[in-house]
């Protein structure tokens, strides 16, 4: 084995993408519950009724999220690595558009030839759920991301 390859960056990454597909999840079906605790008669469905079936969608949201994402976060790290990226805005920003990414590789994949026929009730609370794991990804790797001569000790 090679002493050259950066393992503990690679572990930092893995680490970072588990970390931003569970954040991501969790924050969109967060924007998707959103709406059903209005007062709105039923309108937009019960919480209490919509929260019975989380059980069964947020397991099959974290896969599907972890298989469909993973183009664009690599996509993102290498242009993360490229442009030297250390803030948390451009991950943050560059995870919004994985979730389009992400929603975009799964309608080609279950309804061929529509890439982008996605309906506004999933596509919208999929962006800051996006944001959200964008941020958690850079929150794990931060300190990887900084060269030795920036990282302060206490």
């Amino acid at each position: 084995m090679s002493r050259d390859l950066p393992w503990g960056r690679i572990g930092y990454a893995f680490f970072g993408y588990l970390a931003a597909v569970l954040i991501a999840v969790t924050a969109t079906m967060f924007a998707m519950l959103l709406p059903t605790v209005l007062p709105d008669d039923g309108a937009w469905g019960s919480y209490y009724a919509t929260s019975r079936s989380l059980g069964d969608i947020f397991p099959f949201a974290l896969m599907i999220t972890f298989l469909t994402a993973l183009p664009g976060f690599l996509l993102t790290l290498f242009v993360a690595r490229r442009r030297g990226w250390v803030g948390w805005l451009p991950f943050a920003c560059a995870g919004t558009l994985d979730a389009i990414l992400a929603l975009v590789i799964l309608n080609i994949s279950l309804v061929q030839n529509r890439p982008f026929e996605t309906p506004l009730q999933i596509l919208l609370p999929c962006l800051p759920g996006g944001f959200a794991g964008g941020f958690a990804y850079w929150a794990v790797v931060r300190r990887s991301l900084l060269s030795k001569e920036e990282i302060v000790s206490p």
